[in-house]
């Protein structure tokens, strides 16, 4: 059996654990959340250049249908102009080679009025689209505004959190020996925040290696700390330490 002491200070060390596990758990939601925010932000992001990127193709689409039209009155103006000469033809041969030339322009026409009417249908398509993206991106816009005011009146409830819990530790660290409390704060410090573990069953809660007969016999004396031979952490036994808590 255990010796009070050292059960008083396994107690006390498992309830330094507990207050240190809470501010570890506060201190990584700290950490998390810009990178949160900042995921969140970036699918903004990624949605404001989608509509960008869909204004600049309507842009693109309209500016190519505006040369296509100036070149369609050019080609009228040159129709125009043939069948104005061809109405001073003096032979049946000048005739036909000016109707000829109008119908090959009239035929170009036809198919640059095609390209226009393709863009312009694609424009609607485009702006039938942008409407949801717009939608999407003020929604999103709006879910990165509400988030970043709520973190900010999460992160100072945490940090305030932080201030009492560091408060509770340095007091509950006083009533542990010195030597003890170093060794828990040193095994704390390399094993992510889990420096206690039990001994159920001679396997170290930690790392779930076999604990050796002799330091399994240690543990039931109760006269000194004993460590994992593996993860290094200190073992307990929950039957010695219950009735301390």
């Amino acid at each position: 059996m255990a010796t009070a002491d050292l059960k008083v200070t396994l107690a006390g060390l498992l309830a330094l654990q507990k207050v240190d596990q809470e501010t570890r758990r506060i201190q990584q939601r700290i950490q998390e959340m810009p990178q949160i925010l900042e995921r969140r932000g970036e699918r903004f992001r990624q949605s404001e250049a989608r509509v960008a990127t869909a204004l600049a193709r309507i842009l693109d689409l309209k500016k190519q249908a505006g040369l296509a039209e100036l070149e369609v009155k050019g080609k009228d103006a040159e129709i125009a102009k043939i069948q104005g000469a061809q109405g001073q033809s003096r032979t049946n041969e000048e005739f036909r080679a000016f109707g000829e030339h109008v119908t090959r322009l009239k035929k170009d026409t036809r198919a640059i009025e095609d390209r226009i009417l393709e863009h312009l249908t694609q424009v609607e398509s485009i702006e039938r689209e942008l409407i949801d993206l717009q939608s999407t991106r003020a929604a999103l816009q709006k879910e990165v505004d509400v988030d970043l005011v709520q973190w900010k009146k999460d992160e100072a409830e945490y940090r305030a959190e932080l201030a009492e819990r560091a408060k509770h530790r340095a007091e509950q660290a006083k009533s542990i020996p010195a030597g003890p409390l170093s060794v828990y704060d040193r095994v704390l410090r390399v094993r992510d925040g889990k420096a206690m573990v039990p001994a159920d069953s001679r396997i170290c809660g930690g790392c779930s290696m076999s604990i050796t007969a002799n330091d399994y016999a240690r543990l039931h004396t109760g006269n000194e700390l004993v460590l994992c031979r593996s993860c290094e952490r200190i073992l307990y036994l929950a039957e010695t330490t219950a009735a301390s808590w």
